[in-house]
């Protein structure tokens, strides 16, 4: 059973995580129709650079300053700032690029604090990014958004954050014995079947992404199937729950390319794994938990160069040995990870 608080406390969190990528998003994709072709992919890819590849350098800060709280708080004020700045787009970007990398690093550090070497917290504080990000791309679509709707809303999530501090438990360290060089080839391989995850989930060509509802569908699935997948995890066992997810999503990732309801089951199935790599890496480094947040947004970013390279999934008709290969990598990963460290 969760505690009611933490519940509470991480809900909130999560709800501020799909803000915070909605107001990103909507930033982003304000400037589409506004500027060149050329320099709207150079911003996309700038964001996605600061977002995603600063996570890693101010986990490693915030794990020696150990204040997350702080993080995340300054990094709503410059998505805040981002709003004021949109004449200028390069600035813009940078600014609310940073705030993107300063909040998930500090709500990522939270959520693993309160998780206490579980994988449940984790997973509902990260899944409704996916959400948030959906919504920020029709943001500016809708006649009665209102940009001050967002900046409200991050003013109060920043008092949130200011004035109802998040309890922290110390985590047992959980390794049953050290061996450096099966660390390494545990950390590889999670960070392996996390570029693949981000590779398969940016370039999948869903059959009916004309369709709004089933788009819907479709996002909400991959939110779910984050969400879920702790749940899982702390009953059955990571790996478990990791290996039977991937290979269910192979036949329907691969058959839903002709029909909608597979390919959304399947993306519910694929996405199961994400909690559990992050607390994974997480419990291997019980000291070091913002770094292990960040080199996971960075596998996250490896897997999205390809994307914008335009190199995708479906065009390489390679999909199903992709999903094979993160089969294979993850099984072995949370099979050795499971034989050196305790279940908390």
């Amino acid at each position: 059973m969760i505690n009611k608080n933490k519940l509470c406390l991480i809900s909130i969190y999560g709800t501020i995580h799909a803000l915070v990528d909605l107001s990103c998003a909507a930033i982003v994709y304000s400037f589409v129709g506004q500027i060149e072709i050329v320099n709207l992919i150079q911003i996309v890819i700038l964001y996605n650079v600061l977002a995603f590849g600063l996570q890693s350098v101010f986990g490693f800060l915030a794990d020696k300053l150990k204040n997350p709280q702080n993080f995340s708080i300054i990094g709503c004020i410059l998505i805040i700032a981002g709003f004021f700045t949109t004449k200028n787009p390069f600035l813009t970007i940078c600014s609310v690029g940073v705030g993107n990398a300063l909040f998930h690093t500090g709500g990522g550090i939270i959520s693993l604090n309160m998780g206490n070497g579980r994988a449940k917290l984790p997973g509902l504080f990260v899944a409704p990014g996916a959400v948030g990000l959906f919504l920020g791309t029709y943001w500016n679509n809708f006649q009665y958004a209102n940009n001050l709707i967002l900046i409200f809303l991050l003013l109060v999530a920043i008092g949130f954050m200011t004035f109802v501090p998040p309890s922290i438990e110390i985590q047992k360290n959980l390794a049953k014995k050290s061996d450096f060089p099966i660390y390494m080839l545990i950390i590889i391989c999670l960070l392996i079947s996390i570029c693949i995850r981000s590779f398969i989930g940016l370039s999948y060509d869903f059959v009916a992404k004309d369709n709004f509802t089933l788009l819907c569908m479709l996002v909400f699935a991959i939110a779910f199937g984050k969400a879920i997948g702790g749940f899982l995890s702390d009953k059955f066992g990571m790996f478990n729950t990791a290996v039977i997810g991937l290979l269910l999503s192979i036949p329907l990732l691969k058959y839903g390319s002709f029909i909608p309801c597979l390919a959304i089951l399947g993306m519910f199935c694929f996405n199961l794994t994400m909690p559990i790599t992050v607390t994974a890496l997480a419990n291997m480094m019980p000291d070091k938990k913002g770094f292990a947040f960040g080199l996971t947004t960075l596998a996250l970013l490896i897997g999205f160069l390809p994307v914008i390279a335009d190199y995708k999934a479906v065009q390489s008709m390679m999909i199903f040995e992709i999903i094979v290969l993160s089969v294979v990598v993850t099984a072995i990963a949370l099979k050795l990870y499971e034989k050196l460290f305790n279940r908390p």
